[in-house]
């Protein structure tokens, strides 16, 4: 990914229930929790689905969680 890329996904991930903060090319965090990702070590559709992973993985630990 490049830069503007990167920035343009932090724009537009709110609208998919994702906040996300970066420094150049590297994402910072992800809805508040601290992390390094270089996306310049990925194509975007790529990053997209790491994301994707990182929420279904959160939802599940959410559900098995519930009370």
């Amino acid at each position: 990914m490049n830069e503007e890329q990167v920035a343009r996904l932090c724009a537009i991930a709110p609208k998919y229930g994702l906040v996300l903060e970066h420094d150049g090319l590297v994402i910072t965090k992800i809805n508040d929790a601290p992390t390094t990702f270089d996306t310049a070590k990925y194509m975007p559709d790529q990053f997209i689905d790491l994301l994707s992973k990182i929420i279904a993985t959160q939802m599940k630990a959410d559900l098995w969680q519930w009370q």
